[in-house]
């Protein structure tokens, strides 16, 4: 399983999944923007919209610190250490956002980035293998967030008083 641990074997699906999420936090900052001001007013559609430009950020991040060439060691260091970062910014905005089964499953996947960065800075367990798959799954979940937020901010905006 060299491959698991091995920053070059990984370069091209990390500037697929980078690219991607640049596009489509690009594309949801678009769409908020147009309803900057419904956004900010709301107490559960702010929260909810700093959070998933916070996850989409987080795998920009981490889709960069791989594939800028260094030691797999300090690569999960910077992964680790990113991760922590983003945890926290999660929380701040967490605890305003309802818990939720949601809101369970966002802190689970960050427990799994953490096993991912030890996993590269030990050089065992396939750290870009899971790595991968959480990047895979934290996508799928942004996209969904995206559209959810989307379409209640629309109908939020289209209803009568709204």
């Amino acid at each position: 399983m060299t491959a698991g641990n091995d920053p070059a074997a990984w370069q091209n699906f990390y500037l697929m999944i980078g690219t991607a999420n640049a596009a489509i936090a690009g594309l949801l900052f678009v769409a908020l923007s147009m309803h900057l001001q419904q956004i900010l007013a709301h107490p559960v559609f702010k929260p909810r919209a700093a959070l998933v430009l916070v996850v989409l950020t987080s795998q920009i991040i981490i889709s960069a610190v791989v594939l800028t060439p260094q030691p797999r060691v300090l690569m999960g260091v910077e992964i680790l250490v990113i991760n922590g970062f983003f945890l926290a910014l999660n929380m701040r905005y967490r605890i305003r956002a309802q818990w939720s089964a949601g809101a369970a499953i966002t802190l689970s996947i960050r427990v799994l980035y953490v096993y991912a960065a030890l996993s590269l800075i030990v050089g065992v367990g396939g750290g870009f293998y899971a790595l991968d798959a959480i990047l895979l799954v934290t996508l799928a979940r942004s996209m969904a967030s995206c559209w959810t937020l989307l379409t209640a901010l629309e109908g939020e905006i289209t209803q009568p008083g709204g």
